[in-house]
């Protein structure tokens, strides 16, 4: 399954023997012009980038961009966090459970000999269990930080300071619930979409103080729990700054806001689409490549009722000139009734 996510064109969906790294190699061969890939850390698709990747650098061709999937590593760090806190709670209610028996055995006039010590044990247990899961629940709150665009004092975050802040937060998502989320934390691809944001800024031609600026008021925008006093006048002197300086900031502002925007940190798009195919797959006793192909292209010709893609179709959007036609309009034509509307869109200036 691939799927281009500024348009939300669904390219590949293929029923295959094995998700293995040859076969997910082949089908990136059949991409020339990609560039990037966000993906999860299945093995077999890991295996097809690296492959892929090496097939490009013995035909000196462009490299591809290899991203880990946020989503995921967020998934993982939250059902790691539930687990750690189940454990403590579990502790706890322990712990409470035996402290209720000890106290029963003394209003009864009991001996609770031999009961103080087995209690004072759980107690201790439950207390370093919840310290522990206090402990990474701040941890882990602060290794979020590390996958956003702006830093929470509002600076660019790149890959320096996301190392940084993994590194500073690992010893505290200790135990077997983090191995999964800590492995993927230290990952080179988790920040590879740092990386790419720093290159297409450069890549812009910005005077440095004026994209500076540009960042600042647009990392505000995006964090608007920082709006204060404080910085509504640090934004005003900003902009006052950029009129002198750029006489189009506002421009330039979306342009450096599309190129945000245009780095993909979640595969999730994927998994949008493949929940779709697998509802539709539940409707039928067989699914076949040629239904899979049929409700690909389904897809791809369907218009978007909302958003900033209302009215287009993914096939559009992606840059493909075809007829104005619906679905089953589109499925009525030959090949040859195809071709020559094709070429008629070619011929009309």
């Amino acid at each position: 399954m691939v799927v281009e996510p500024e348009s939300l064109c669904w390219l590949t969906g293929r029923m295959v023997k094995a998700r293995d790294g040859v076969t997910w190699a082949e089908e990136f061969a059949r991409f020339p012009a990609l560039e990037a890939v966000v993906r999860d850390d299945g093995s077999g698709l890991g295996k097809g980038v690296k492959l892929e990747r090496g097939r490009r650098h013995a035909a000196n061709l462009p490299d591809l961009d290899d991203s880990l999937d946020v989503f995921h590593t967020l998934r993982e760090g939250g059902r790691a966090l539930r687990k750690t806190w189940g454990a403590a709670t579990r502790a706890l209610d322990h712990a409470d459970a035996a402290q209720k028996k000890h106290d029963q055995l003394g209003r009864q006039g009991q001996s609770r000999q031999g009961h103080g010590a087995p209690l004072n044990r759980l107690w201790r247990q439950a207390e370093r269990l919840w310290d522990q899961a206090t402990a990474a629940e701040t941890a882990w709150n602060q290794a979020k930080g590390a996958f956003e665009f702006f830093t929470p004092d509002g600076g660019l975050n790149d890959r320096t300071q996301a190392d940084a802040i993994v590194a500073a937060t690992l010893p505290r998502l200790g135990g077997a619930a983090w191995a999964k989320t800590r492995r993927l934390l230290i990952r080179r691809e988790s920040f590879t979409f740092l990386d790419q944001v720093q290159e297409r800024l450069a890549g812009l031609g910005l005077d440095p103080d004026v994209l500076a600026a540009l960042l600042d008021l647009e990392g505000l925008r995006r964090q608007p729990w920082r709006r204060s006093a404080g910085t509504q006048v640090l934004a005003l002197v900003q902009a006052v700054f950029l009129t002198k300086a750029c006489s189009d900031w506002r421009v330039e502002a979306g342009r450096v806001e599309a190129v945000l925007r245009g780095v993909w940190r979640a595969s999730s798009l994927v998994e949008c689409v493949n929940s779709v195919a697998r509802m539709q797959q539940a409707r039928h006793r067989k699914m076949t490549q040629g239904l899979l192909d049929l409700k690909r292209l389904y897809w791809n010709l369907r218009r978007f009722r909302t958003g900033r893609r209302k009215d287009q179709t993914p096939y559009g959007l992606l840059g493909l000139k075809l007829p104005e036609l619906s679905f089953w309009e589109f499925l009525e034509l030959t090949p040859e009734e195809l071709r020559e509307k094709l070429s008629a869109m070619e011929d009309t200036p």
